[in-house]
């Protein structure tokens, strides 16, 4: 009797639950960037991209700028500037003939997992979950995963979908900021906060 009392205290005492992650708060987000741009970064960060092009999707409120290749791991990079800040980035990843970046990442269910890991689980997924990114085309009903984490407390949305099969696939990610518009009397950006290559698969943020 007494040898199964020890062994079931000594398997109460080492089955301890694992902690949860911490929820994504404001040092999370102040630490996401993506090849050295930040939401909130004024129009002078565009200076670090050579390849930066302004989208046709433009307009006098909403400027949107295209960047190919902003790192080895990400395809495009857009940011889109309200107020003169940015407001939301957009990732896209793609397999094919001339890209393998989505393989880079991990595959779609690599990035989905990165996600998972850093941001906690999806506020919640599905077919209905409405898009926020600009890429044109992404029907959710095909898509391998389409769903979005949602931070109303430190005003941050993500959203990822991704489609993908044999022949290639996608996957985008968009990090929005929802807070009111502020504006900056400086104009200044935050000093460029890229980091080297890291093995294995990357997603580039």
């Amino acid at each position: 009797m007494l040898l199964i009392l020890s062994a079931l205290l000594c398997s109460c005492a080492t089955g301890k639950k694992k902690p949860a992650p911490p929820a994504a708060g404001p040092a999370q987000f102040r630490k996401l960037e993506v090849a050295g741009a930040q939401l909130g970064d004024t129009k002078a960060v565009l200076r670090k991209f050579s390849t930066a092009k302004r989208s046709p999707n433009s307009t006098p409120a909403r400027e949107v700028y295209e960047i190919y290749k902003p790192n080895p791991y990400i395809s495009m990079l857009v940011l889109t500037f309200q107020g003169g800040r940015v407001r939301k980035m957009e990732l896209r990843y793609f397999n094919g003939p001339t890209e393998r970046t989505l393989t880079t990442a991990g595959g779609w269910d690599g990035l989905r997992d990165y996600l998972v890991k850093r941001f906690g689980p999806p506020t919640r997924t599905g077919a209905d979950v409405p898009q926020i990114n600009d890429m044109k085309g992404l029907n959710a009903g095909y898509s391998r995963f389409n769903g979005e984490w949602v931070f109303p407390k430190v005003f941050r949305r993500v959203h990822y979908i991704a489609l993908a099969d044999a022949s290639g696939g996608v996957g985008v990610i968009t990090f929005l900021d929802t807070a009111p518009p502020v504006s900056n009397p400086s104009g200044t950006s935050p000093a460029d906060r890229s980091a080297g290559p890291r093995p294995g698969p990357n997603p580039g943020f």
